[in-house]
Protein backbone atom coordinates (compact mmCIF):
# COMPACT_ATOMS: atom_id res chain seq x y z
CA UNK A 1 0.00 0.00 0.00
CA UNK A 2 1.53 3.30 -0.93
CA UNK A 3 2.46 6.18 1.56
CA UNK A 4 -0.29 8.35 2.04
CA UNK A 5 1.02 11.31 3.88
CA UNK A 6 -2.60 13.68 4.50
CA UNK A 7 -3.58 9.99 6.23
CA UNK A 8 -0.40 9.94 8.43
CA UNK A 9 -0.67 13.38 9.20
CA UNK A 10 -4.46 13.38 10.04
CA UNK A 11 -3.68 10.36 12.42
CA UNK A 12 0.45 10.08 13.47
CA UNK A 13 1.42 6.86 15.55
CA UNK A 14 4.59 5.63 16.48
CA UNK A 15 3.96 2.13 14.97
CA UNK A 16 3.23 3.88 11.55
CA UNK A 17 5.91 5.82 11.46
CA UNK A 18 8.68 2.99 12.46
CA UNK A 19 6.77 1.18 8.85
CA UNK A 20 8.17 4.42 6.94
CA UNK A 21 11.01 4.11 4.30
CA UNK A 22 13.25 7.13 4.57
CA UNK A 23 11.55 8.79 1.45
CA UNK A 24 8.87 9.01 3.19
CA UNK A 25 9.70 10.21 6.71
CA UNK A 26 11.20 12.37 5.00
CA UNK A 27 8.28 13.97 3.42
CA UNK A 28 6.56 13.99 7.31
CA UNK A 29 9.66 16.17 8.20
CA UNK A 30 9.49 18.67 5.54
CA UNK A 31 6.09 18.38 5.94
CA UNK A 32 5.81 19.89 9.49
CA UNK A 33 9.03 22.01 8.84
CA UNK A 34 11.69 20.10 10.77
CA UNK A 35 14.89 20.55 9.56
CA UNK A 36 17.66 18.00 9.28
CA UNK A 37 20.70 17.11 7.11
CA UNK A 38 19.68 14.88 3.78
CA UNK A 39 22.52 12.77 4.99
CA UNK A 40 21.16 11.67 8.18
CA UNK A 41 20.36 8.03 8.79
CA UNK A 42 16.46 7.15 8.91
CA UNK A 43 16.40 6.71 12.58
CA UNK A 44 17.89 10.22 13.31
CA UNK A 45 15.10 11.99 11.01
CA UNK A 46 12.49 9.38 12.75
CA UNK A 47 13.76 11.02 16.30
CA UNK A 48 13.21 14.36 15.04
CA UNK A 49 9.96 14.26 13.92
CA UNK A 50 8.82 12.15 16.88
CA UNK A 51 10.55 14.38 19.01
CA UNK A 52 8.71 17.60 17.29
CA UNK A 53 5.21 15.36 17.60
CA UNK A 54 5.74 15.13 21.10
CA UNK A 55 6.53 19.12 21.69
CA UNK A 56 3.59 19.91 19.81
CA UNK A 57 1.23 17.90 22.32
CA UNK A 58 0.24 15.46 18.99
CA UNK A 59 2.03 12.42 20.56
CA UNK A 60 2.20 11.63 24.15
CA UNK A 61 5.42 12.28 25.65
CA UNK A 62 6.01 8.74 26.73
CA UNK A 63 6.92 7.71 22.99
CA UNK A 64 9.70 9.04 23.25
CA UNK A 65 10.86 6.93 26.16
CA UNK A 66 9.58 3.96 24.58
CA UNK A 67 11.40 4.97 21.61
CA UNK A 68 14.82 3.62 20.19
CA UNK A 69 17.30 6.21 21.12
CA UNK A 70 20.07 7.25 18.47
CA UNK A 71 23.09 8.61 19.51
CA UNK A 72 23.79 11.87 18.02
CA UNK A 73 27.54 11.48 18.89
CA UNK A 74 28.54 8.83 16.36
CA UNK A 75 31.57 8.34 18.04
CA UNK A 76 31.10 4.83 19.05
CA UNK A 77 30.16 3.62 15.60
CA UNK A 78 33.39 5.16 13.96
CA UNK A 79 35.60 3.91 16.50
CA UNK A 80 33.66 0.24 15.16
CA UNK A 81 34.07 0.87 12.17
CA UNK A 82 38.02 2.14 12.63
CA UNK A 83 38.23 -1.09 14.14
CA UNK A 84 36.59 -3.57 11.66
CA UNK A 85 38.83 -1.54 8.90
CA UNK A 86 41.86 -2.18 11.31
CA UNK A 87 40.93 -5.62 11.64
CA UNK A 88 40.18 -5.98 7.97
CA UNK A 89 43.78 -4.21 6.90
CA UNK A 90 45.65 -6.77 9.65
CA UNK A 91 44.28 -9.87 7.88
CA UNK A 92 44.71 -8.70 4.60
CA UNK A 93 48.86 -7.54 5.52
CA UNK A 94 48.79 -11.42 7.35
CA UNK A 95 47.74 -12.70 4.17
CA UNK A 96 50.37 -10.81 1.74
CA UNK A 97 52.76 -11.87 4.64
CA UNK A 98 51.74 -15.62 4.19
CA UNK A 99 52.18 -15.47 0.38
CA UNK A 100 55.48 -14.10 0.75
CA UNK A 101 56.67 -16.22 2.97
CA UNK A 102 55.51 -19.13 0.73
CA UNK A 103 57.18 -17.58 -2.41
CA UNK A 104 60.00 -17.41 -0.77
CA UNK A 105 60.06 -21.19 0.52
CA UNK A 106 59.35 -22.34 -2.79
CA UNK A 107 62.40 -19.99 -3.88
CA UNK A 108 64.65 -21.84 -1.91
CA UNK A 109 63.10 -25.30 -2.62
CA UNK A 110 63.75 -24.49 -6.20
CA UNK A 111 66.94 -23.45 -5.55
CA UNK A 112 68.34 -26.16 -3.75
CA UNK A 113 66.59 -28.41 -6.46
CA UNK A 114 69.02 -26.29 -8.72
CA UNK A 115 71.93 -26.73 -6.38
CA UNK A 116 71.49 -30.42 -6.22
CA UNK A 117 71.07 -31.01 -9.51
CA UNK A 118 74.13 -29.00 -11.08
CA UNK A 119 76.30 -31.08 -8.47
CA UNK A 120 74.77 -34.18 -9.95
CA UNK A 121 75.84 -33.40 -12.99
CA UNK A 122 79.30 -32.15 -12.26
CA UNK A 123 79.54 -35.28 -10.31
CA UNK A 124 78.37 -37.44 -12.91
CA UNK A 125 81.05 -35.47 -15.26
CA UNK A 126 83.53 -35.90 -13.06
CA UNK A 127 82.90 -39.39 -13.22
CA UNK A 128 83.07 -39.43 -16.62
CA UNK A 129 86.24 -37.68 -16.70
CA UNK A 130 87.78 -40.33 -14.98
CA UNK A 131 86.67 -43.01 -16.30
CA UNK A 132 87.38 -41.59 -19.67
CA UNK A 133 91.35 -41.04 -18.02
CA UNK A 134 91.54 -44.65 -16.64
CA UNK A 135 90.91 -45.64 -20.24
CA UNK A 136 93.02 -43.47 -22.01
CA UNK A 137 95.62 -44.84 -19.24
CA UNK A 138 94.54 -48.46 -19.75
CA UNK A 139 95.04 -47.98 -23.53
CA UNK A 140 98.59 -46.29 -22.87
CA UNK A 141 99.35 -49.22 -20.93
CA UNK A 142 98.16 -51.80 -23.64
CA UNK A 143 100.66 -49.98 -26.46
CA UNK A 144 103.53 -49.68 -23.82
CA UNK A 145 103.25 -53.01 -23.32
CA UNK A 146 103.29 -53.97 -27.09
CA UNK A 147 106.40 -51.92 -27.39
CA UNK A 148 107.80 -53.98 -25.04
CA UNK A 149 106.99 -57.20 -26.21
CA UNK A 150 107.65 -55.86 -29.78
CA UNK A 151 111.49 -55.30 -27.85
CA UNK A 152 111.66 -58.71 -26.69
CA UNK A 153 110.17 -60.55 -29.13
CA UNK A 154 110.62 -58.80 -32.62
CA UNK A 155 109.88 -62.32 -33.88
CA UNK A 156 106.13 -62.78 -32.52
CA UNK A 157 105.24 -59.47 -33.31
CA UNK A 158 105.58 -59.79 -37.02
CA UNK A 159 108.98 -57.85 -37.89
Amino acid sequence: MPFNLDKFVASPSVEEQDSLKKSEIVKVAKHYGIEFQPLMRKDEIKRYVLEYLVDESILPSTVLETAITVPTDNTFELKRLEMEMNKEIRLKEMEREREREERERKEREMQMQKEKEEREMQMQKEKEEREMQMQKEKEEREMQMQRETRKICPQISGG
